[in-house]
């Protein structure tokens, strides 16, 4: 297996359809505006067969659409309860993530997930293994940092 993103498009894509209803596109990294701007950074840490950690970041009004969506309260700033709703949803496409994994005979563990909010993602570390993408609600950006574990 050469390319471990593919699992991670097809669960962030899959978490987006099933659980917000919303169709997600892969767009180039050039067109982020958005994330130019006050964003939310998920970062969870992998172990096993590949080590390292996969950060999301997601505009601030993002964000809250997506806990809008799930609970159906109205949110208007990042609390705890936004905090632990959107970990949740990175938790579940790291987790799905890693079912696709293991499918191609990769065995991994996703740990629990830390939170950040920052005025911008532009000092995020720049892997040459991002997945891009834009939804009627916003855009995402998934930095995957994955290496292979040395024996």
């Amino acid at each position: 297996m050469t390319d471990f993103t593919h699992p991670f498009f097809i669960a962030t894509q899959e978490v987006f359809r099933l659980m917000l209803d919303l169709d997600i596109q892969v767009t180039p990294p050039e067109q982020l505006s958005e994330l130019k701007n006050r964003a939310v950074n998920v970062s969870i840490g992998i172990v096993g067969d590949l080590e390292g950690k996969i950060d999301y970041y997601f505009p601030e009004s993002m964000t809250l659409e997506i806990v809008r969506i799930l609970s159906g309260m109205e949110m208007n700033e990042l609390d705890d309860f936004v905090a632990s709703a959107i970990s949740e949803v990175v938790n579940i496409i790291s987790g799905n993530a890693m079912t696709g994994l293991f499918s191609d005979q990769v065995q991994c563990d996703i740990q629990p997930p830390s939170i950040e909010v920052a005025d911008t993602c532009s000092n995020r570390n720049k892997s040459d293994k991002l997945l891009t993408f834009e939804t009627s609600i916003g855009q995402l950006l998934v930095d995957i940092q994955l290496v292979k574990k040395v024996a």
